[in-house]
């Protein structure tokens, strides 16, 4: 294997070389593609060095292992092509047969490739995390170039295992924690449509430029399919991995009413609820809107912004008898009716959450926001229907990506295997022992970079070498201008 990989290194070198005397200097983007795809030629057909080394290992060195496991050599040469980072990459192996039935390719499971995938782990990893930003189309035209289809980028998205993204924990904690929580309303391919909820916290605010500010070290949690009061001890949790939690003074939490973000209180019982502004103002326009009503506008969001109940209760039943009194038609009378009933009914029932906006450590809310840039923009933003399936695994690994989580090639591939047995060889550790038991022998005493320049008893041509090659090409560069 040592002269192989020696011919290798000294036939890449030899065609970087003619490409530098014909071609001279380029742009640096001509010559870092020109070079990349050159290097990458090497690293396949080292790859397949390696890979033929160990399959050797396997069917000669491992022998007497093999027999007393009940693994016979069933046909050897067994093509296996996969898309790599490197591209399209084949190699070949010894195909077993197992003493109570079946086949196995032992290297095949050293190597963590299973059956019947066209792409590696690592491009699939590759296209999971894409994926969360952009269709699955995009993700495989973006990571593979057009190679696979994007069927082939959502099937490694479905076949992503459970990641979560655990904060760091803070040496120090702050004393108040501000809570935002809202929904995105997202179709289903069914014509049904769901509900993604989304929990936010912070610790607070800071400025970025004039006018604009940023939250302070946000963490982000969907709670897709989960119940409200799991999903709000999930967010304690996490809650509880990054602050000390006997520390905070003050926790604030901002929503628009909705019953499963009430129950963050359950969970949070000294919260100071406050309601969302956004759905506050959606409220107070749904009541002034009309002709009517709109004359009452200053003196209610008045009686709003200064707390007055009373004022706003006197104000609500004015509108209702001029309305009464000024809509002749009665559908229409009706409907505005119960616009005003319906919004001044949830505004009483809020009324202390809307007086906590007011709140000296209170930083104001951006629930919608949060929503429209965590999960509308990928989920709910163009006509799409998803199947839940596919919907819990999308939603979680945008969010886990946004937190500053990265799927790994290992999350490839466990999502296959959720609540069973995962199929592997059994005792398969010793397998790779006895190809790493060959690999080091081959290796043995070679740690010095200097055994690919050949020796005089042993030399890959006569004509040159790698030293030879490097002299050559900085005496080169003396002609570059």
């Amino acid at each position: 294997m040592k002269k192989i990989l020696q011919q290798l290194l000294a036939n890449t070198l030899e065609k970087i070389m003619e490409y530098y005397e014909a071609a001279g200097l380029k742009e640096i983007y001509v010559m870092t593609e020109e070079f990349k795809s050159i290097t990458d030629d090497m690293a396949r057909e080292i790859l397949s060095v390696f890979i033929a080394n160990a399959d050797i290992a396997l069917c000669e060195e491992a022998k007497a292992q093999r027999k007393a496991d009940g693994f016979t050599i069933k046909e050897r040469g067994v093509s296996r092509s996969l898309y790599t980072i490197l591209g399209d990459f084949s190699y070949t192996r010894t195909h077993f047969k197992a003493s109570g039935g079946g086949y196995a390719h032992i290297l095949d499971n050293i190597l963590g490739t299973t059956a019947y995938e066209r792409v590696d782990a690592g491009v699939g990893a590759r296209m999971v995390n894409m994926s969360s930003v952009v269709s699955f189309g995009k993700s495989a035209a973006i990571t593979t170039g057009g190679k696979v289809s994007r069927q082939t980028a959502w099937n490694r998205m479905r076949d992503v295992g459970e990641v979560a993204f655990v904060p760091p924990r803070q040496i120090q904690t702050p004393k108040t924690i501000h809570i935002f929580a809202d929904e995105d309303h997202v179709n289903l391919n069914d014509g049904k449509n769901t509900i993604m909820p989304l929990v936010t916290y912070c610790a607070g605010k800071e400025p970025v430029c004039k006018g604009r500010n940023a939250l302070k070290d946000p963490v982000h949690i969907q709670g897709y399919g989960l119940k409200p009061d799991k999903h709000w001890e999930y967010v304690y949790a996490v809650m509880a991995e990054q602050y000390e939690m006997k520390e905070v003074r003050q926790i604030f939490i901002y929503g628009d009413g909705a019953k499963w973000i009430k129950a963050g209180l359950d969970v949070f019982p000294d919260a100071i609820y406050v309601l969302d502004e956004y759905h506050l103002e959606k409220r107070l326009r749904s009541m002034l809107s009309g002709d009517i009503c709109c004359v009452f506008a200053r003196r209610l969001r008045s009686a709003v912004k200064s707390g007055n109940r009373e004022a706003f209760q006197k104000l609500f039943y004015e509108m209702t008898d001029a309305v009464s009194k000024g809509m002749k038609d009665d559908k229409g009378r009706q409907k505005k009716h119960k616009v005003l009933h319906e919004n001044a009914a949830f505004l009483l029932a809020h009324w202390q959450a809307i007086l906590n906006a007011k709140h000296p450590d209170a930083i104001g809310s951006c629930t919608e926001a949060l929503v429209s840039h965590i999960l509308s923009e990928r989920l709910s933003r163009d006509p799409m229907g998803w199947s839940r399936h596919g919907l819990s695994k999308l939603a979680m690994v945008r969010v886990f990506r946004i937190n500053g989580g990265e799927v790994s090639p290992l999350d490839i591939g466990k999502g296959k295997t959720a609540g069973k047995e995962r199929t592997v060889i059994n005792g398969i550790n010793k397998y790779e022992d006895i190809i790493m038991k060959h690999h080091n022998e081959v290796f043995a005493g070679r740690r010095d970079w200097k055994w690919f320049e050949p020796s005089e008893k042993d030399l890959i041509s006569a004509k040159r070498t790698g030293t030879k090659h490097a002299l050559d090409a900085l005496g080169k560069m003396r002609n570059v201008c």
